[in-house]
């Protein structure tokens, strides 16, 4: 794999990719402290290249080595625009190469679209691979790596909103071979990918999204009361970022059949707002 040729500035690249109308990111960074934006949005965008990986190839051995790559990339810091990104906003100081091998880790176990026998080895999957991104959110914002409990409640938090997103792209995956739905939960509901993939299941496809988004709304709620005032806000933007997946499971709730037809997602004027409101509500709880 070779690096992609680019002009810009290493952030200005980030900025192109990921502060554009209707990604979350152009939301809640804001929300940040202004001295941490640029290395926040250095590290979404080594998430964001590393997970897109198993997705972006149809052969499981080129996503490996284009995985293998990260790897080199960061130990020889290699001259991808993410990777100069990384060094020049001082990110490389706060998380050095090897921090971001648990993500290179989880992505490369999700290469083989692995399959699930029951629920709870789906939710494990959930919590690995998005807790990973979001444990290197929390380490740049501060958090000691001993800090397991922290490291548990927003792994949770973070294996919970993935899990919507599973939702969401349920007629998606299934179209394109990849189908994380447990046997168990396939049984329960009586449906299949086939199914899922020709648009078919009705109220059965129904019932199977609204178990997956409710599910993951009542986890995130409750480990969100887990965490102490402090914490939240401290840790502000990566619980933003998780509550607009949270906004996402209600809607999926409310109307699941929105799924076969839209790929539903974050960005209206009435996410912004409500963003707005829960920032305000972290912000007098960490003054408490």
């Amino acid at each position: 794999m070779t690096a992609p040729a680019s002009t810009e500035a290493p952030l200005d690249w980030c900025r192109s990719r990921l502060l554009v109308p209707g990604h979350p990111l152009s939301l809640t960074l804001p929300y940040a402290e202004p001295g941490e934006r640029d290395r926040l949005l250095a590290l979404h965008a080594l998430i964001s290249e590393i997970a897109s990986v198993p997705g972006s190839v149809s052969d499981a051995e080129v996503a490996r080595r284009k995985l293998g790559w990260w790897r080199e990339a960061f130990a020889e810091r290699l001259p991808h625009p993410a990777i100069r990104a990384w060094e020049q906003s001082g990110l490389a100081g706060a998380l050095p190469a090897a921090a971001f091998d648990p993500l290179i880790d989880a992505v490369t176990a999700d290469v083989a679209a692995p399959r699930f026998e029951r629920e709870e080895d789906f939710d494990r999957h959930c919590r690995q691979l998005a807790g990973a991104g979001a444990w290197l959110e929390a380490l740049m914002m501060g958090a000691q790596v001993s800090n397991h409990e922290l490291q548990r409640r927003l792994g949770r938090i973070a294996g919970a909103a993935y899990r919507i997103r599973v939702a969401r792209d349920l007629v998606l995956d299934a179209r394109a071979e990849r189908w994380n739905v447990p046997l168990e939960l396939q049984a329960e509901y009586r449906i299949t990918r086939d199914e899922v993939a020709r648009g078919q299941g009705g109220y059965r496809f129904d019932a199977l999204v609204r178990h997956l988004a409710g599910t993951a709304v009542l986890r995130m709620d409750e480990a969100g009361a887990e965490l102490p005032g402090t914490e939240a806000w401290r840790h502000r933007h990566l619980l933003l970022r998780q509550y607009l997946d949270r906004r996402l499971g209600r809607r999926l709730v409310r109307r699941p059949a929105r799924v076969a037809s839209e790929r539903m997602a974050s960005g209206r004027i009435g996410d912004a707002l409500a963003l707005w409101r829960q920032a305000r509500r972290l912000r007098r709880a960490g003054r408490r």
